[in-house]
């Protein structure tokens, strides 16, 4: 099929094997995946192997082949975002419904780009498919617009109630959709700026999975778990394997759809008004990344009304950027138009105690922040080369006579000769000794030196964000 009388560009997405003159056409941009079995155990899912041009190649964790796993499987939404919001894109066309490609529907509808899909067979057993899975399927094939099988069978694998008769189609009405759309968008100059989607397009959903997974152990026991400015969920759906009940509450309406097409339980609404408003009481709640997106009197606001909506002997937990990281100072913080300033753990835990809330854990505390001095120059050491030598004499008198050295040649030496040979193995034996201790020396030294460096060098490696563990005392009733 040609698509040369489209002027917009169309992103194709598709596996390394797919048959690419099936779609021809010089307006088609191509971001191309493989799967690989050996990667970095970094939390991420998938890495840009060319990065000379946008979009790229990408290799994906083996893993995500699969459809359950829900966020840890989204492996290519950050760069597929990245495509939809620099460049001019009218459609997309998403070869083939794997682990890895489920999401991009959902993904180019919250960006307002329609998706039309070749959909091939499932990639698992679609009887044997969790509910949160299930409904993240059906609410990714609902976002397309078109739907074309791969080949003939794939209609008959997939359950006819998940796909709108409407939705099914061909190759030509493939070619007529996408050349519709390149008339009725033609004034479409790529995606405009929206904060909370430009957030959610930042993000790699894998890599906050992994990084907030362990905050779910904050929560153990509990009966029902508030995030508050949830997101996209992952949080929740951390708290779901958990078998943990958890509503989230999140301002912007797209980013909650999307939250919801998982599965999960999200609230449209500002969070410090769903607080002041809301009767609800929780025995957890969980906020992570907002107090640094509100001025002091707002924090303190914030604070006072997440005590009020705990029970007593309920669970807080606050997660924000350390102000004490070198990274989040230099590297990450003032990347988000949004942030306002930071806040350092003891200030936040000493509002929270002023509200009944005290402080069970600490990251801060689990990780001291040793500060230590240093100086412009490294320490000076002794210079190796002014170390003393050893100066072996020899018996050169002995070599001058030919008779004595042919005789120690048979292994005969004179009596004045063997007093000479011991009196110079214990000058050598002296001079070796000098040059150990001086050796020993300077290696302490250097290791002094790079000790000192080392601790300076640790601060880089303390965390990024502080974590909070706050529970609200007994028998505390906040007004």
């Amino acid at each position: 099929m040609s698509i040369d009388t489209i002027q917009k560009s169309v992103l194709v997405v598709c596996h390394e094997s797919f048959d690419r003159s099936v779609l021809s056409g010089k307006n088609l941009l191509w971001l191309e995946y493989s799967f690989v079995e050996s990667f970095p155990q970094d939390g991420f899912s998938a890495w840009r192997v060319e990065s000379s041009s946008v979009p790229a190649r990408v290799e994906v964790a083996d893993g995500c082949r699969l459809y359950q796993g829900g966020f840890s499987q989204q492996a290519l939404n950050r760069f597929f975002s990245d495509v939809l919001i620099g460049q001019s894109v009218t459609a997309v066309v998403i070869a083939g419904l794997c682990g890895c490609t489920v999401d991009l529907p959902r993904v180019a509808a919250i960006m307002g780009v329609p998706s039309l899909l070749i959909l091939d067979e499932p990639a698992e057993d679609l009887s044997c498919l969790d509910n949160s899975t299930e409904h993240w399927l059906r609410d990714s094939l609902a976002k397309c617009q078109l739907i074309i099988p791969g080949y003939p069978e794939t209609p008959q694998q997939w359950p006819t109630s998940w796909i709108k008769p409407a939705s099914w189609g061909n190759y030509e009405k493939l070619e007529a959709v996408l050349e519709s759309l390149a008339v009725s968008r033609s004034d479409h100059v790529g995606y405009g700026f929206d904060y909370s989607t430009y957030e959610f397009c930042q993000r790699d959903h894998p890599l906050l999975k992994t990084m907030q997974w362990g905050d779910t152990t904050h929560f153990a026991g509990c009966k029902r778990v508030l995030d508050l400015g949830c997101g996209v969920g992952i949080f929740l759906d951390c708290l779901r394997q958990q078998g943990i009940n958890g509503v989230g509450v999140e301002r912007d309406p797209a980013i909650a759809e999307y939250g919801r097409g998982m599965g999960l339980n999200i609230i449209d609404a500002d969070a410090l008004d769903f607080l002041e408003q809301s009767g609800e009481l929780y025995d957890g709640i969980y906020c992570s990344h907002f107090v640094e997106h509100l001025p002091f009197d707002v924090v303190q606001k914030l604070i006072h009304l997440l005590a009020q909506r705990l029970v007593p002997g309920g669970v807080v937990v606050l997660a924000f950027p350390d102000p004490e990281s070198i990274r989040s100072q230099l590297l990450g913080f003032w990347r988000d138009p949004e942030h306002v300033r930071f806040y350092h753990p003891e200030l936040i835990t000493a509002l929270a105690s002023s509200v009944g809330l005290e402080l069970e854990w600490s990251s801060y505390d689990a990780q001291p922040h040793q500060v230590v001095p240093f100086t412009e120059k490294p320490t000076a050491v002794t210079d190796i080369n002014k170390l003393v030598g050893i100066s072996g004499t020899g018996d050169q008198e002995s070599r001058n006579n030919w008779f004595q050295f042919i005789m120690s040649k048979l292994g005969f030496i004179s009596l004045r000769q063997f007093e000479l040979l011991e009196r110079n193995l214990r000058e050598w034996s002296a001079e070796v000794q000098k040059v150990l201790e001086q050796q020993r020396l300077l290696n302490e030294q250097l290791k002094q030196r790079t000790d000192s460096l080392w601790d300076v060098n640790k601060t880089w490696a303390w965390n990024d964000n502080a974590t909070l563990k706050l529970r609200k005392r007994a028998g505390q009733h906040v007004k």
